[in-house]
């Protein structure tokens, strides 16, 4: 992001108009996080799909292109299937390795790690950075890539009974593999798998029974079992808290005791600030009231619809929610919703000194940019989330006009000038 030019105030990167023309049909069309590239599965001849880049096709052909990624280096990648095996494409160049079947491709931040799931005949893992994991099971789903990049994990099953083998299921059959080694036990399900910070350390919650629940920290079970649980955050290192079921309601302990003095009907989807001192979580103060809970005290105003999960400013200072109120969704911040309204509302970013907040909108079929609650100037066919620049002076907007593809650059008055 250092490195992108913020000084470039609208350049016009490709007229994607034409590649209606040219190609039979133009799949979901996908920028670079740059904004200098826009890239699109399309349809060549005889149901040939390929990656195009700023309208500049591939050489090669394939029968499916999924998972079209452009990577923070500029890289374009993709799974492809080509003679009916799947592989990883990256700029034109195939891994080796091939699969009967290839989901899920990821990165980490910096894109130093790529890994997608797999399936190799009547097996299932992962491959990372082009190398498939030692131990494949009966089935794995889900995909994580820890903070530095060092470690992979997913959900897998590693016994098979037969379907109607319902004593089997209730002993456990699935587990966590890292890296493809399995923990020791296994459960009837698993769920919420999440990283610590540093990426040393895993936790998940796990199903023991039909009604109890507890987190595993590196296959390591708490000793509190719990009636019900959602799924846990690292708060640091080592730390980690989860939402539980209690006889008084719904809250949050930490390592297994209790860290909120409140309850609640409902409270999920917990987000830990930046620098790890504050949790925020989405909670129902009574039935079909939901707003979002800071450090256990809730939001005075409430929402009848949805709340989604909440995220912190870079301070920690603030903290901002997407919701739903009379068929309309908009942005709360600290308790206090945006007074416009719209069909959707995207997840919205805060300036890095987190004086500043920004969303991408939707309205009667065209797209907005909304600045601390207020509509920019600019109407586009297609909007991407905007993104500050370093300093949080500039906004990177990337965007569709008449059938255009623009990178633009704004000040933050220019927005809605």
């Amino acid at each position: 992001m250092f490195n992108w030019d913020w000084q470039t105030k609208e350049k016009l990167v490709c007229d994607v108009n034409d590649w209606k023309n040219r190609f039979n049909f133009v799949h979901e069309f996908v920028p670079s996080p740059d904004g200098e590239k826009i890239a699109a599965v399309v349809e060549i001849e005889d149901k040939k799909v390929t990656p195009c880049i700023n309208g500049k096709t591939w050489d090669d052909t394939f029968e499916r292109v999924c998972f079209l990624r452009l990577i923070p280096d500029g890289s374009v990648t993709c799974l492809v299937l080509k003679n009916y095996e799947w592989t990883m494409a990256k700029d034109e160049v195939l891994l080796d390795e091939t699969f009967d079947y290839a989901w899920n491709l990821q990165f980490s931040k910096d894109a130093s790690c790529a890994a997608f799931n797999i399936k190799k005949g009547d097996s299932y893992g992962a491959c990372v950075n082009g190398k498939v994991w030692d131990n494949l099971f009966f089935d794995a789903r889900d995909l994580f890539i820890s903070p530095d990049a060092k470690k992979t994990a997913c959900y897998v099953r590693t016994k098979n009974p037969q379907v109607l083998d319902i004593f089997s299921f209730k002993e456990g059959v699935w587990t966590v593999a890292v890296d493809g080694v399995p923990w020791d036990k296994n459960f009837i399900s698993v769920f919420g798998l999440t990283f610590s910070p540093d990426g040393k350390r895993i936790a998940a919650t796990v199903r023991l029974s039909q009604q109890e629940f507890t987190v595993a920290v590196d296959g390591a079970l708490w000793k509190e079992i719990f009636p019900n649980a959602w799924e846990p955050a690292f708060i640091n290192e080592n730390d980690v808290c989860v939402p539980v079921k209690t006889d008084k309601g719904w809250t949050l302990v930490l390592n297994g005791k209790p860290l909120w003095d409140k309850y609640f009907v409902q409270l999920w989807n917990q987000r830990v600030s930046p620098e790890g001192k504050r949790i925020a979580a989405v909670v129902a103060t009574e039935f079909g009231k939901w707003t979002v809970a800071v450090d256990g005290v809730a939001w005075t105003k409430t929402f009848s619809q949805a709340v989604l999960p909440p995220q912190f400013s870079p301070d920690g200072k603030k903290v901002a929610s997407v919701v739903r109120e009379n068929n309309l969704w908009t942005v709360a911040v600290d308790g206090i919703a945006w007074s416009e309204g719209f069909e959707r509302v995207w997840t919205p970013q805060f300036s890095p000194d987190g004086s500043h907040i920004v969303a991408k909108v939707e309205r009667d079929g065209v797209f907005f940019i909304v600045l601390d609650g207020k509509i920019g100037k600019d109407v586009f066919e297609m909007l991407w989330e905007p993104v500050f620049s370093p300093d949080g002076e500039k906004i990177l907007v990337r965007c569709l006009k008449n059938g255009k593809y623009y990178r633009k650059i704004f000040t933050i008055g220019e927005i809605l000038r």
